[in-house]
């Protein structure tokens, strides 16, 4: 609707990844181009950003940590449309008192090195003037071809040494010599993860990194041959740190009820395993000590209520 002729009524659906499509992870990182293109004045952000916030409230998600990229647009300079995200973070406080959010503003890899230098200066600025407590650490993510990840490693230093987390895609290509580096160079977080293996998969087990799971993103960008096939099944039977995760739930038209529905069955899970699966999660999280706490006497709560 926003493009009026410019686009018909099929393409505004352009953007979504359904079951029946079959791509590749470059085909994949097209679709996220639609999405960012309907986001590029302060109206349509604010929209955005609470839709996202209010649908993971009505599946009683009770933290969420979302991730945007600072841009340029026709409309707003990258500090307003920070400051517009999280004006409206903000005001979902009020409107949605159940669920915790905070923002991990994301480095794009294909956008290189300065624009993850500025974004990074934007970030820490926003952060001192602003006194603000939402951003928690920043993602590295976006199209990785034609990038090399020692390109990004002083900017993401900068941001560790500043206080900031580190949740960065690592594993999506078949990369040994990266994912061994991006290790070496140390991270909160694994997005991903999918093609970490031998000597660097021993390394994240050895050191209990958590690895952020997202199933059917990975199914239908073809890096996961199947659900039942996806590297969750080996990390959740060597009990390692792992969470399940909708990667960006409108571009692959899921939900994370979904998603918890797909693992428990792929997996022949049990209700008490995603029960834990969730409040595990909250031990790697980037909510503060007494958030965390907070989170943890919600599960309880739930479990007293529902017996479990």
């Amino acid at each position: 609707l926003k493009y009026g002729n410019e686009r018909d009524g099929d393409d505004l659906f352009q953007y979504i990844i359904s079951e029946h499509h079959e791509l590749s992870l470059q085909e994949c990182f097209k679709k996220f181009g639609y999405a960012h293109d309907l986001t590029d004045t302060k109206q349509s952000l604010k929209l955005a950003t609470e839709s996202v916030i209010k649908e993971f409230a009505a599946e009683n998600v009770i933290y969420l940590e979302l991730r945007t990229t600072p841009k340029t647009t026709k409309s707003m300079s990258k500090f307003e449309y920070l400051a517009t995200v999280i004006e409206t973070i903000r005001e979902c406080e009020s409107k949605y008192p159940d669920i915790i959010v905070k923002l991990l503003p994301s480095i794009d890899r294909s956008k290189g090195k300065q624009e993850a230098e500025e974004n990074v200066e934007l970030i820490l600025k926003f952060i001192e003037e602003n006194n603000s407590d939402i951003i928690k650490g920043v993602d590295l993510s976006g199209n990785f071809i034609s990038t090399v990840f020692s390109d990004f490693k002083d900017v993401l230093k900068t941001a560790r040494d500043n206080g900031l987390k580190l949740a960065l895609h690592c594993g999506e290509l078949e990369d040994d010599a990266e994912i061994e580096e991006m290790l070496n160079f140390g991270l909160d977080r694994i997005g991903h993860g999918t093609f970490i293996r031998g000597k660097n998969l021993d390394t994240v087990l050895q050191e209990k990194i958590p690895i952020e799971c997202c199933l059917t993103s990975n199914l239908r960008c073809g890096t996961a041959p199947s659900y039942q096939e996806h590297h969750f099944g080996k990390l959740f039977t060597l009990k390692h740190p792992v969470c399940i995760c909708t990667d960006d739930f409108g571009v692959f038209n899921t939900t994370l009820s979904k998603e918890l529905k797909l693992c428990k069955a792929s997996f022949n899970l049990t209700d008490e395993e995603i029960l834990q699966l969730n409040k595990k999660s909250v031990d790697f999280c980037f909510a503060n000590a007494e958030e965390k706490q907070f989170l943890l006497n919600k599960f309880n709560e739930f479990c007293y209520n529902n017996n479990e």
